[in-house]
């Protein structure tokens, strides 16, 4: 893989933000923007997807141009919705509770442009205390699934969430990868455009996987840049509804595991797989209402 240097060009970059709730992250992330992306050329839009603070005001305040959807669209069709209303080559989605370092958006840039196969490249994420965020993973078959799923909370280093989270990939170069977290990715538009933008069946979770999925199908190599950082506050835009957090997670789940083996043998093991999910998700919000209790009573 080449290590290019970020050259200075106007190329610009379209910036789509897709904000719920977000009023709070918006300024932090927008004031990152233009060093991380100098010496190209922004063009900021930020979707509000129905937010109930401020955050179409706060995004005009800061020189964003804001579309505002009236109803919460969810994160794929809000990230189409951006994207249809940007016309820069290169298109990066980001979720606003992110920090991107100075020259890291550059640093992607820099990467795929010396690659004409790369159709999409993410940066390394870190969560605020400075440890990885795990991104740049490979697909997950049933199995490393379903055993990540199984014991990823109680044994985070067991051998299917290493294999998931390709845990001994050489992560001080760039490196191709299954796909990258929607958190922050970067897509080279007539690619996104070739395979129809994110899937809209996805309200949450899971449209990043699908899409690098469908670009990998179509032919297009996915990339881990791990030269540009950016900082992640894992939750941000999920922290006003947790219980819709698991509830999507899982149905976005069972969408995913109908697309990777759809005309696949596997296919058959769908009511089990379903099922197993239905006894997860039921598991998960029940220690969800534990730990909002618990929050309650501490505030």
């Amino acid at each position: 893989m080449p290590e290019p240097r970020p050259q200075r060009s106007a190329t610009p970059i379209a910036v789509v933000l897709v904000a719920y709730e977000s009023a709070e992250d918006l300024p932090a992330c927008i004031a990152s923007l233009p060093e991380a992306a100098a010496p190209h050329e922004l063009e900021l839009l930020v979707v509000d997807n129905a937010s109930r603070d401020d955050s179409a005001g706060v995004g005009r305040s800061l020189g964003a141009k804001v579309v505002e959807t009236g109803r919460n669209l969810g994160y794929s069709r809000a990230c189409n919705l951006g994207a249809s209303q940007t016309s820069a080559p290169w298109l990066l989605v980001a979720n606003p509770d992110t920090l991107l370092a100075p020259g890291s958006l550059a640093r992607l840039v820099a990467t795929a442009e010396a690659d004409p196969r790369i159709a999409c490249i993410g940066p390394r994420l870190r969560n605020l205390d400075g440890s990885d965020y795990p991104t740049g993973r490979r697909f997950p078959s049933l199995l490393t699934g379903g055993l990540h799923a199984l014991l990823g909370t109680v044994w985070p280093s067991n051998p299917a969430t290493r294999r998931y989270h390709l845990a001994d990939l050489d992560r001080s170069r760039p490196a191709e990868v299954d796909w990258v977290s929607g958190a922050c990715m970067l897509l080279r538009r007539s690619t996104f455009e070739e395979v129809g933008g994110f899937d809209g069946g996805y309200f949450m979770y899971f449209e990043d996987m699908d899409l690098c999925l469908r670009l990998a199908r179509a032919g297009w190599s996915v990339v881990f840049e791990p030269r540009a950082t950016v900082a992640h506050v894992v939750g941000g835009s999920t922290r006003s509804a947790p219980y819709r957090k698991v509830v999507d997670h899982h149905r976005s789940t069972l969408r995913f595991y109908r697309r990777r083996y759809a005309g696949d043998p596997r296919m058959l093991l769908l009511p089990v797989v379903a099922a197993a999910l239905l006894c997860r998700g039921l598991l998960s919000l029940g220690r969800t209402a534990l730990q909002q209790r618990r929050a309650g009573r501490q505030r």
